[in-house]
């Protein structure tokens, strides 16, 4: 009798099953021959496979349904909130950063005016001297009296120093020259800044639902499962925009079949945060529609300061 198959090969204790109970070491040898290896591959993409679909439907039809498994303990059908997020995440940022369109490049013109590309179409020398002349002359009559700080060349950041200010203007005339670079570093770093404002969302619900007796990590698993559901929906919705955009008038019934779809989409999202908040919480319609105007208001106004400063550090950092 094999004595070892009987053992921990970590702790060496006794063994009830494929795992350990004293350290929790899985009973399974890595070193095998490489077709054991592209069996267990194809075995565990299968499982992986299996699961995703498990939870992406639920996760898109089923508002709280995910969240309230997962804290009650079945965990195993499901992909985990944490892995499933940032997947999602890294895919779904990739490809909002592939679909935004190609910007022109920006330069400043006389008195710090900002203009718009290069492709412009000129005048004949004629119709070009008399234009200069009238805007000349307008420019004479119009002309406000400013004082040195007041034509000072910028933009200015009220949160910023100076010298963080003079900074970021030098930026910024970089970014105009190639609006690409703030673009990439923008959704480079919104990734990491939307994982940030997880745990404040959470935060958020802890406090609107203190009475709930419920842990922290309860309100975290909403938060995922949530931020999830919206970047999924978002790149489903601009799927279809691009599909939708793609096709002739030839395909009028597909196009508004995809229309549709584009408005269901933006209508689903906020209902499903709604019910949600509703299935997962069990409180009644009067509380959750109070509690669900405060979160999406205050939520909101945090998402758009993280936003302006996103923008602003990807001009910083660019």
């Amino acid at each position: 009798m094999d004595t070892t198959a009987q053992t921990c090969d970590n702790c060496h204790s006794a063994l009830h099953g494929d795992f350990c109970h004293r350290c929790g070491q899985e009973k399974k040898s890595y070193i095998r021959n490489i077709s054991g290896v592209v069996t267990e591959f194809f075995g565990e993409f299968s499982n992986w496979d299996t699961r995703v679909w498990q939870t992406l439907i639920p996760l898109w039809f089923r508002p709280g349904f995910l969240s309230r498994r997962y804290v009650a303990g079945h965990r195993v059908p499901y992909v985990p909130p944490l892995r499933l997020y940032l997947f999602t995440s890294i895919i779904a940022f990739l490809i909002f950063a592939r679909l935004v369109p190609d910007t022109p490049p920006v330069t400043r013109g006389p008195d710090n005016v900002v203009v718009l590309g290069t492709d412009t179409a000129i005048p004949d020398s004629k119709n070009l001297t008399d234009l200069a002349a009238d805007l000349n002359n307008d420019v004479a009559q119009s002309q406000p009296q400013t004082t040195p700080e007041a034509s000072k060349p910028g933009v200015r950041v009220s949160f910023l120093s100076d010298e963080a200010e003079q900074e970021f203007n030098a930026k910024l005339d970089t970014i105009l020259a190639n609006p690409k670079l703030a673009i990439s570093k923008f959704f480079s770093l919104a990734p990491q800044m939307m994982f940030l404002l997880l745990p404040i969302f959470a935060l958020l619900l802890k406090l609107l639902y203190l009475r709930s007796s419920r842990y922290y990590m309860e309100h975290l698993i909403v938060a995922l499962h949530s931020h999830t559901f919206i970047l999924q929906m978002l790149v489903i919705y601009l799927a279809i925009d691009l599909l939708e955009k793609s096709i002739s008038w030839n395909w009028l019934a597909t196009g508004l079949i995809l229309a549709g779809l584009e408005t269901a989409i933006f209508w689903w999202i906020p209902l499903y945060l709604l019910l949600c908040q509703k299935y997962y919480y069990q409180q009644s319609w009067g509380k959750t529609l109070l509690k669900f105007w405060l979160t999406s208001a205050v939520y909101t106004m945090l998402f758009i300061s993280a936003m302006l400063s996103l923008v602003v550090l990807s001009i910083l950092w660019a």
